[in-house]
């Protein structure tokens, strides 16, 4: 599990902020925060959104995001295989969607759930993770060039969600 105070002194450093200058958007003294980041002080549910909000920043919104939804998160892609410049991220994503549409061929999507065999099962196990895979590789992508462009990720998500909204792909 992730000690969320620690993110937090990390987000906040990298995002140029002292204690000081996000208390003073928050309903919390400097002290408080301090006491969060070393962990001496439990971190209050409440003031999760209203921080990540605050500090806009892409590799706190993963880490906050996995520990507030549990497993249904997608995780910040930060292992020794990772490059992340875009170039690089752009290449992952056109492999891992390539390995995705592969595997969701080779399901039958046609025959009943209720009659599919374990093999066939498995097969539906695989295009899953393989299309998981993809989402993961694209989300990623899209913070590291938030990040490189300067853009706010909560911003742009706010954005795109409207246009979800009209064109009718969210209430």
């Amino acid at each position: 599990m992730i000690k969320i105070g620690e993110e937090l002194a990390r987000a906040r450093k990298r995002q140029g902020l002292t204690q000081e200058q996000l208390a003073i958007d928050l309903p919390l003294s400097r002290e408080s925060i301090a006491k969060y980041e070393i962990g001496s002080r439990r971190f209050p549910d409440d003031m999760r959104r209203p921080i990540a909000q605050l500090i806009d920043d892409e590799e706190y919104y993963f880490k906050t995001w996995g520990d507030a939804a549990g497993e249904v998160s997608i995780p910040f892609l930060n292992g020794e295989y990772i490059d992340h410049h875009p170039a690089s991220m752009a290449f992952l994503v056109q492999r891992e969607t390539d390995e995705a549409t592969k595997q969701l061929t080779r399901v039958c999507w046609s025959k009943p759930i209720n009659s599919q065999n374990e093999r066939e099962r498995e097969e539906v196990k695989k295009a899953v993770f393989e299309t998981l895979d993809a989402a993961a590789s694209m989300i990623n992508l899209v913070a590291v060039i938030c990040r490189e462009y300067k853009f706010s990720m909560k911003k742009l998500f706010a954005e795109w969600r409207l246009t979800l909204k009209v064109r009718r792909m969210e209430k």
